[in-house]
């Protein structure tokens, strides 16, 4: 009979034997659970809109929609500025459609260097809670958490 062990699978029974079975690569994790994934890792896929939810008192919150049908959420808030947050999210709006929301460390690197001018509070509020949305289309394409 052949051996179906691997080196992930080796590297998963040793760090299980120290204690520490859940600490593992990203890759390893992903390569585990994506038979299910809903989008392959191949497979385009695009922002279509950005949507704003105000939340009295004192809350916002943004949903990122992509054409799979994957959506990620996240808080673009600063405490007292929901407006002003809402409108730099609606700024950065039309870089975000049409673009592939799995390469999130380039969009937040292109939203956040590449402007003449860098944001204070109100710029990297919007861009926190796009980052936390990006991250949860990541996760959702691939079929595995993000934490």
């Amino acid at each position: 009979m052949k051996s179906t062990n691997s080196r992930r699978v080796f590297a998963k029974g040793m760090l299980g034997g120290l204690g520490l079975a859940s600490i593992g690569t990203p890759e390893m994790e992903a390569q585990e659970t994506r038979k299910d994934a809903p989008v392959g890792p191949k497979a385009k896929i695009k922002i279509t809109k950005l949507e704003t939810f105000l939340v009295k008192p004192r809350w916002m919150f943004l949903k990122i929609h992509t054409d799979a049908g994957i959506y990620g959420l996240g808080e673009p808030i600063l405490e007292g500025r929901a407006l002003t947050c809402q409108e730099a999210v609606k700024e950065i709006e039309p870089y975000l459609v049409g673009k592939d929301p799995r390469a999130v460390v380039h969009h937040w690197q292109a939203i956040y260097r590449h402007a003449f001018y860098r944001g204070g509070p109100i710029l990297t509020s919007a861009l926190s809670g796009i980052d936390q949305a990006l991250w949860d289309i990541k996760g959702k394409a691939l079929g595995v958490p993000v934490v």
